[in-house]
């Protein structure tokens, strides 16, 4: 949807047309912009500019680090917090103060002054005074005053000022900070000698429980485990041991009480043997060949395996019986070196027993010692880290200190013998000759535009205003009622008609919309000869009938069959077509849609001119002025007398008739319906041409008669006010749409197609 003004030429039109509206706000606003700039007070600006001389020793880290090679700090953050540095000089109020009583600025007088004054001066001159970073590293310092001769004695004086302002205070500043660094550093020092008292002490009193011996004792409890499974195991191995020999005392001393007929039947050497074997065998699965009870054993092995079995009895078992036919007895005699081997043996076994319980009771002793270390560990790491990390950052703080008052040392040494950065004028300060305040340029050029603003907007906004609809889109968002179609100008369904402007077109639709514009012929399509009244009866407005193939005649067709399927299933249907103002084509339309309803559709189709003020119909359809509609709705004649069947639109015509009052139409409102209703009875179609809506009373009561209305716009032209309150007379009672009419080619919305732009045969040799 567009609403303003779409070509250069509707631009120009506007300008031509309110040209005094657009010089007018022009002149006014550049003159009231001079006046402000006569009247308003100068304020002239003087500037000189300072430049940084680096310092002549380099490569002292911390001194001067804006200027270090090994600086990483940005060059404009540099000399930002340089700037802000340097406006603390300048800033100073003693500074300001002395400026003003030297040049006698506002009438000061430091003898005389208040400190409120004081205040009030330094402040007025804090807002003239600025400080602005300027390519290569300078620095542009000005003054604003109303006298350009005291703006530059100001600003030279304030120059000086600021240089050896900013020497001194960055000599006071060096032995500043070195008196406050120590100061720091001292305090400092104090703190950690009482920190690192403090964490000897907690070491002293938590010894073993500290966080470093964590380690050590959990290892030492995992060797005291380690301990406990091997004492574990040895008491396992020590008490076999003793079962072991246990039993073989048992057997040595009992020899018979578990002894079978068939043991008795054995050798006891040899089972003495086998006993002492297994013996071996035991002592080597625990100890090496070197253990002692392995030595033993293999010597009274080897002693046995010498002997034969009866010096084995003779030695160590004499018979003795108890009955004379009972069994003999074995009894051993008292000085058995193997028994007493054995109860050494067990006297041996049972000391390493009670040796391994206290090993095992101490190892118990010290898993928990060690394990209580562990959980005062826990319990005292907390404190012991808070104490280190006090002592850390003390530490560090410390050292920073020590650092940054190394490096002020050294920066106050520079700034003593003039080595360090130093600042120096390079161009003085000069007399101004343009004022700053106003800036008549931007003052004037500001008038100007306000001026062009106020002039241009003005004109384009009547002219906006002044506009009507564009496109179906629009109206449709607009007024939301629905389009029948658009209609392009006729002149572009005509031969060479698409070359015509579109100014140029609405000029012959004026013309040809005039009843006196054809004399003795009419004007015809093909660039403006006339022929006869006998070889052509109807005018070129007649586009559906001329030039049925043309992109015109086809919305024609379109807006009919719209109109046709609004109407819905009736037999007869009353279209009346309806404007709001006069010259927007609704004549024209009505003949093009009455052929198109006759031709097109098939439909038996009246054409009835109700416009008895100013009748067209006639005039466009190429008839004679005669007997019509006045004379039926006044009673002398009947409306079959007053029809007349037109061949070349195959339209049934009734006529305003002769006598032209739109009393008529007022008194015999009920005789018009009673027509309409008698036309309903013969023809399918009914168009009623009405008069305007807005200038013609008639119109309303023609209009509340229809079952449809097509409401005809003109584009660019019908007022926006005009269509609304015309449509708010139609109401909502019955079916409405709307015909754009006139639309110029870049506003319409279909492609300008053709089917050649051929004529029918019948018409083509008139046109000749």
């Amino acid at each position: 949807m567009f609403t303003g003004l779409s070509t250069p030429e509707e631009y120009f039109r506007a300008i031509k047309n309110h040209k005094w509206l657009i010089v007018i706000p022009i002149v006014v606003c550049v003159c009231v912009a001079a006046l402000v700039c006569y009247w308003l007070p100068k304020s002239y600006r003087s500037s000189t500019l300072l430049y940084f001389q680096e310092q002549k020793v380099r490569g002292v880290k911390g001194v001067d680090a804006p200027e270090s090679g090994g600086d990483t700090q940005r060059p404009d953050v540099a000399m930002g917090t340089r700037i802000d540095a340097l406006r603390e000089v300048l800033y100073k109020r003693e500074l300001l103060t002395q400026v003003a009583e030297e040049f006698h600025l506002y009438g000061y007088d430091k003898n005389n002054a208040a400190p409120a004054l004081d205040n009030s001066v330094a402040s007025r001159l804090r807002s003239l005074v600025t400080i602005e970073p300027q390519v290569g590293g300078l620095l542009k310092v000005s003054f604003a005053d109303a006298e350009p001769t005291i703006a530059k004695a100001v600003t030279a004086r304030l120059a000086d000022l600021f240089v050896q302002e900013n020497t001194k205070s960055r000599n006071a500043i060096a032995e500043s900070s070195t008196e406050f660094l120590q100061h720091e550093m001292d305090s400092l020092k104090g703190q950690l000698e009482s920190k690192e008292l403090a964490i000897a002490h907690f070491k002293q009193s938590h010894l073993g429980q500290l966080p470093e011996q964590m380690d050590s004792n959990m290892r030492a409890i995992d060797r005291l485990e380690g301990e406990v499974s091997a004492q574990q195991e040895m008491e396992k191995t020590l008490s076999l041991r003793l079962e072991s020999v246990d039993k073989a005392l048992r057997e040595y001393e009992d020899p018979s009480s578990d002894v079978s007929p068939k043991r008795a039947e054995k050798d006891p050497r040899l089972v003495k043997i086998r006993e002492l074997e297994r013996t071996l065998a035991g002592f080597r699965s625990m100890y090496k060949e070197t253990y002692p009870d392995v030595a033993r054993v293999k010597n009274e092995l080897s002693q046995l395996q010498a002997m034969t079995t009866d010096e084995y009895v003779a030695l160590y078992i004499e018979p003795e019986s108890s009955e004379p036919d009972g069994p003999k007895r074995v009894k051993r005699k008292q000085i058995d070196p193997y028994k007493s081997e054995l109860i050494k043996q067990r006297e041996d076994i049972v000391r390493e027993v009670d040796l391994v319980h206290r090993r095992q009771a101490r190892i118990a002793e010290d898993i928990r010692k060690y394990e209580s270390r562990i959980q005062g560990t826990t319990v005292h790491q907390q404190e012991l880290m808070s104490i280190q990390r006090d002592y850390e950052n003390l530490q560090k703080n410390y050292q920073s200190l020590l650092e940054k008052k190394l490096a002020v040392g050294m920066a106050g040494n520079l700034e003593q013998k003039h080595q360090g950065t130093q600042m120096r004028i390079i161009e003085p300060a000069g007399l101004p000759s343009w004022p700053e305040k106003p800036n008549l340029i931007i003052v004037m050029f500001g008038g100007l535009a306000v001026g062009c603003a106020l002039g241009f907007g003005s004109a384009f906004g009547i002219e906006m205003l002044r506009r009507g609809f564009v496109s179906a889109e629009e109206i449709e968002v607009t007024l939301g009622v629905p389009v029948f179609a658009t209609i392009s100008h006729f002149q572009s369904a005509w031969p060479g008609g698409a070359k015509l402007t579109a100014e140029t077109a609405r000029r012959k639709d004026r013309l040809l919309a005039l009843p006196g514009f054809r004399k003795e012929g009419l004007l015809v399509a093909n660039g403006g000869s006339s022929v006869g009244r006998g070889q052509v009866s109807v005018g070129p407005e007649l586009v559906a009938m001329w030039y049925p193939r043309s992109v015109v005649a086809e919305q024609y067709r379109v807006a009919a069959t719209r109109i046709g399927l609004m109407a819905g299933q009736q037999e007869s249907t009353v279209i009346v077509m309806s404007s709001a103002l006069m010259g927007e084509g609704k004549t024209s339309t009505a003949l093009n849609l009455a052929h198109v309803f006759a031709r097109d559709l098939n439909k038996k189709t009246v054409l009835v001119d109700c416009d008895l003020k100013r009748p067209m119909v006639h005039a466009y359809a190429g008839m004679e002025l005669s007997v019509g509609l006045s004379e039926v709705l006044l009673g002398e004649k009947q409306f079959e007398e007053c029809l007349e069947y037109h061949e070349q639109l195959g339209v049934w015509i009734l006529p305003a008739g002769i006598i032209q009052s739109g009393i008529a139409a007022l008194t015999h409102v009920d005789r018009l319906s009673k027509l309409i209703n008698s036309l309903r009875e013969k023809f399918e179609c009914i168009v009623l041409d009405a008069p305007p809506l807005l200038p013609v009373a008639e119109s309303l009561l023609i209009v509340r008669m229809a079952d449809v209305v097509a409401h005809v716009i003109r584009a660019r032209t019908t007022p926006r006010d005009a269509v609304m309150s015309a449509l708010k007379m139609v109401g909502q009672e019955r079916a409405l749409g709307v015909i754009l009419n006139g639309v110029e080619e870049q506003d319409s919305p279909y492609s300008y197609y053709s089917y050649g732009n051929k004529i029918y045969e019948p018409h083509r040799a008139q046109l000749r």
